[in-house]
Parts: structure tokens; sequence; C-alpha cells
């Protein structure tokens, strides 16, 4: 592991802490603001439409320019937004700081998995698994430190480290300063070789469809993904435990801290799985997540609702997360490699615009049970989740088709 990995996998262990801080709190602190259900789910679309033209150009300008001041940027601005995010409770405020989070938050997604491929294409899918599962294990970490904090601690009947709401937000925007200095200081961008340069092209080039077949299937599974997954992991995501079963904010964080637990330790073993069917591994470990999802809303106890929740990360997204990322980066160009997998990921994407959307409806629906409305989201998730795994059916992938394959050990594709 040479000082760049290093290096991105420290910053992945902030960035870590700082998500799970903002994504625990960041609920209630809307919660604390008065808006409705029907507010935030207009707060996390509209934030989700806002990243689609960033990502794409943030990809193409990494492509030009160099991935390093792109990473940098979507650290430092993730600080900025994250510090401000307190200083306005309007539904204009909110929106316009969720926007700036996620656009950056969505920059180094894009940008991540190509640094690590560049860096070694050879142990990809161990460095995407070690750098990913610290960075969801560190989101544990700071979920249970803002369930913590969030009241405070009592001693000796007087109540200290009680930040609230926003004292967290800050200290999430803190976490992130730290991890632009560091990555500034002491990640070098590799020249890369000159026959792999991009030229400028036309701007239609940007939005344009010029992809791998595979990359166009994992596109139109990712879109259906991505509408099943922000439908329950957006602003119900907690306050379905707490508004359901009517437990604590502390008792909601040790559920949001194991749930990054259980996608952190697959992740951290992924360069040790000989996954020899890479297919038949995405498709069942994404279908198998989504029938637990399902399932989950049909609990009628808090401990037994969070037992099932929290298997779908952990025999889910933790196996199939390390897949898509390695045949994405199999099946992207080299000279374009950000840009595509910026494409790839902002059309795949717009799904998180109906997601939340979709969750603001279902809460609110006059046509449901009241006492089926809370519960709603999750059924509805796992079932979109399901049917973007049976899309994959039409990958085709074989050990000959990879152009820009690593070496290392060759995998069975079907």
């Amino acid at each position: 592991m040479n000082r760049n990995i290093k290096t991105v996998l420290a910053v992945s262990v902030l960035f870590g802490a700082s998500t799970g801080i903002y994504e625990f709190v960041l609920p209630y602190y809307l919660d604390e603001c008065g808006l409705s259900y029907q507010s935030m789910a207009k707060i996390f679309a509209v934030a989700a439409a806002g990243m689609l033209l960033l990502r794409i150009l943030m990809g193409r300008m990494a492509d030009l320019w160099g991935r390093k001041p792109f990473y940098g940027l979507s650290l430092g601005g993730s600080a900025l937004a994250l510090w401000l995010t307190p200083t306005s409770p309007s539904l204009l405020g909110q929106t316009l700081f969720k926007t700036a989070r996620e656009a950056m938050f969505l920059t180094r997604d894009t940008l991540h998995p190509v640094v690590l491929y560049e860096e070694h294409r050879g142990r990809f899918m161990d460095f995407i698994g070690k750098t990913r599962g610290f960075e969801f294990l560190f989101q544990a970490v700071g979920t249970l430190l803002a369930g913590l904090t969030f009241a405070g601690l009592t001693f000796g009947g007087a109540t200290v480290f009680a930040l609230g709401a926003s004292g967290n937000l800050r200290l999430g925007g803190l976490l992130l300063a730290a991890a632009f200095v560091l990555f500034y200081a002491f990640f070098r961008e590799r020249p890369r070789d000159h026959h792999q340069a991009p030229q400028p092209g036309r701007l239609r080039d940007l939005f344009s469809l010029d992809l791998h077949w595979n990359l166009k299937v994992i596109l139109v599974s990712f879109f259906i993904f991505n509408i099943g997954f922000t439908t329950s992991h957006c602003f119900i995501m907690p306050l379905f435990f707490s508004k359901k079963f009517g437990v604590s904010e502390y008792a909601v964080s040790w559920v949001m801290g194991l749930h990054r637990l259980t996608i952190a330790l697959p992740l951290l073993l992924a360069g040790a799985f000989r996954i020899k069917k890479l297919k038949a591994a995405y498709i069942g470990a994404l279908t198998v997540e989504g029938i637990i999802l399902s399932a989950s809303a049909f609990m009628p106890s808090f401990t037994g609702a969070s037992i099932v929740w929290l298997l779908h990360d952990l025999v889910g997204a933790g196996i199939w997360i390390p897949i898509q990322n390695l045949i994405i980066q199999d099946y992207t160009e080299p000279d374009r490699r950000a840009l595509q997998v910026g494409k790839l990921l902002a059309y795949g994407g717009l799904g998180t615009i109906i997601g939340p959307w979709l969750a603001g409806h279902l809460l609110e629906a006059a046509y449901l049970p009241e006492a089926l409305r809370i519960s709603a989201p999750f059924f509805v998730s796992g079932l979109f989740m399901v049917v973007a795994a049976l899309v994959l059916f039409a990958l085709r992938l074989t050990p000959h088709d990879r152009p820009c394959a690593a070496p290392g050990p060759v995998l069975e594709s079907d």
C-alpha cells in the first residue's frame, strides 16, 4: 500500500465519520425546524437533481486537469456545506446547503474508485473494499458519537457534551476540513501516459450515452436501484424507528451505527473473496438485499425490525458494491474514465430524485391506513431493488471481453 492509497484510506476514515454524523443528525435537525415530511422530501429530491450536471462536468474536468484538484474540492466543499447547514432553518436554505453537500459528496464518489483503479489495478477489489469498508466503519463511529452527544452525557447531575443537531453538523464539517488538508498535503497525482491524455471534445459528447453495453445495463439497474434505495435511505431512515416504535434518538443511533458496521465487515474482506461468478453474485446479493428490506417493514417490534433490517447490507450491498465497481472500471475507457463513470452515476442517480418524493408521498398517502404509512417506504424500497437485480441478467460479461481489465486472477463472468 503506497502513500497515495494510505492517504485516501485516512481521508476515507474522516469522511466516513463526518457522513455518519450528517446522515443521522440531519433528519432530526429538519424535524426540529418544523418541516413536514413533504418538505423534507423536496429538500432531498432537489438536492439529488442538482448534482446531475455538476457530476458529469466534474468527471470531464478531472480527465482533462487531473484527479487531485476535484477530489480535494469535493472535501473542502462538503466541509463548508456542513458548517453552514445550521445557519438557516428555512426550506430554501436547507435545500441550498443539501444540494451543495450532495454535489460535493457525489464528486468524490465518482473519483474515489477512479483514483484507486489507476493507482493499482491488480489490487482494485482489495483497495476499494478496504477504503469503503473503513469509511462505513467510521460512519458507524460518527453515528454513535452523534447519538451520545445529541442530548449530552450526564455526570453528577450535570449535562456535558450536549452538541445537539447544530453542534454535530459543525463537528462533521471540521472533520471534512481536516480530510481536505490531509489530502492536499500528502496525495501526489501520478502522471498519466501520453496516449491516455484526453482532448477537450464537443459539448454534446459530455451528455451522450456512448458507453459500453454492460455500463448501459448497470446504468438502468442503478437508476431503478436508486429509486428504491432513497425511498428508505433518506430522511425516513432514522425517523422510521423513532416514530414507529417510540424509541429515543440514542437507541436509533445504535441501529444506524450497526447499519454501517454491517456493510463495513464484508467490504473489508473484499480482497480475500474469490468470487468466480461475478454476474451471479451481483444479482443474488442485490436480490437478497431487496427481500430483506421489504421484510423489515412487517416486523412488529423495535428489536425484530432492527435485526432484520441490519442484514440487508451484510449479505447485500457489502457483497455487490466491489463487484459493481470492478465491472464499471473495467469497461470504461482510460482517457475518459472519470467522465464515463460520472455519466453512469449521474444518469443512474436520477433515481435519487424520485425516491425521497415517493417516501414523502407514501408517508402522507390518504389511501393507506395510518398504521401502514410509516412502514410503506421500507417495503416499496425492497421491491425496487429486486427489479433492479432482474435488469442485470442483461449483462454480457466474458473473461475475454474486458477491454480495460487489470492483470490479476481471472474471474469467470456468468
